[in-house]
């Protein structure tokens, strides 16, 4: 009889034991679940903080764009431009719920750094200082830091952006340092500009300058070396292979090398084009694009344009004899100056020089 009683008491104690285990493990997984859910809802926000501070440079970059006067001296968002013109650049916005981002771009941390970086032109090259906030917003009529609304997580991210200036000499179709060829089928519309000499037994109308004087080097025509012009291009690769499928409408394009393009591999987009090398548009490419192209060129080889192909805006070739002719076909470039001034303002003034710096997150 003892020993069935001592047999019952170790039976209870096990399943005390094994209860109080369970409910020690079911704490402790409830424990690890909300501290899991806390890191990735802090997690979250914080990159949305980035998010949020990153939107504040992008349009920052597209202020600077948008004035009329370039290159821009102040920084000073008025209007609709801001909600706030007294900080500088601020915008609110709804990402969920009650759950709002807030962007900053404040006057005092917009700098002209054009003359510490060597420059002498003002407004060349500013540092622009964003912070991001995501907040709830329990009362709308207080601030967005003022309880009850509360942050949940804030970024601080700076960048630099660079003035990408386009200054051509002459208004004309091709603007060459070398002789200028147009043969049989090919045609232009604009007029030619060189420091050499034109021979044309194809279509040319519009002022011809032969023996110019024109600076065509890219310190001349951009404001910024080769280097820099590679650095700040949104495409830059070292041959054409390398290129995306289908170019972009209005984008900075380097390549780096000769560029040859055919019947499977055409020219065809926007922007401004710089090919640091010689450039042949092959017969029968089709090649359609409009911007301007600058092609640095070399003494071994001509720029070479055949048909069909066609080029509005403007060509600028430095090194190199420039040779445009078609069989059966025309190969044109047109001189182009609302397609110029198009390009100039989407893909020319500021654009960003450095990465993003993340400064703090918390």
């Amino acid at each position: 009889m003892s020993k069935n009683r001592n047999e019952g008491f170790i039976l209870v104690f096990i399943i005390l034991l094994i209860l109080v285990l369970s409910a020690f493990i079911a704490v402790g997984m409830a424990i690890v679940l909300n501290l899991q859910k806390g890191l990735k809802v802090s997690f979250d926000v914080n990159l949305k903080a980035d998010e949020v501070a990153n939107a504040g440079i992008e349009e920052t970059i597209s202020w600077f764009k948008r004035q009329l006067s370039q290159p821009v001296i102040e920084f000073s968002p008025q209007g609709e431009d801001t909600e706030d013109p007294s900080i500088g650049l601020v915008r609110e916005y709804l990402i969920s719920g009650n759950i709002y981002g807030r962007y900053e771009v404040s006057k005092s941390e917009v700098e002209d750094v054009s003359i510490k970086r060597g420059l002498t032109q003002a407004g060349s090259i500013w540092k622009i200082t964003s912070y991001g906030y995501v907040f709830q917003k329990l009362d709308p009529n207080k601030k967005f830091n003022e309880a009850p609304n509360r942050i949940l997580g804030q970024s601080k991210l700076s960048t630099e952006i660079r003035r990408m200036g386009v200054t051509l000499p002459v208004e004309s179709a091709i603007l060459a340092e070398k002789n200028v060829i147009i043969g049989r089928g090919g045609r232009i519309r604009g007029g030619i500009a060189t420091n050499g000499k034109i021979t044309k037994t194809g279509d040319v109308q519009g002022t011809i300058l032969e023996n110019q004087f024109m600076s065509l080097d890219p310190q001349s025509i951009f404001g910024l070396s080769l280097d820099e012009l590679s650095n700040l291009a949104d495409i830059s690769v070292s041959s054409v292979n390398e290129l995306p499928e289908k170019l972009p409408s209005s984008a900075l394009i380097y390549i780096d090398g000769n560029a040859q393009f055919g019947r499977t591999r055409p020219l065809n987009g926007g922007g401004i084009l710089i090919v640091n090398g010689n450039l042949n548009i092959q017969a029968g490419s089709n090649s359609n694009f409009t911007g301007i192209i600058y092609v640095v060129g070399n003494a071994s080889s001509n720029y070479i344009q055949q048909a069909p192909s066609l080029i509005s805006g403007c060509l600028v070739v430095t090194g190199s004899v420039v040779n445009i002719e078609g069989t059966g076909e025309i190969s044109e470039i047109d001189y182009d100056k609302n397609i110029i001034d198009m390009m100039k303002r989407r893909v020319g003034l500021y654009r960003r020089a450095t990465p993003l710096i993340k400064e703090v997150n918390r």
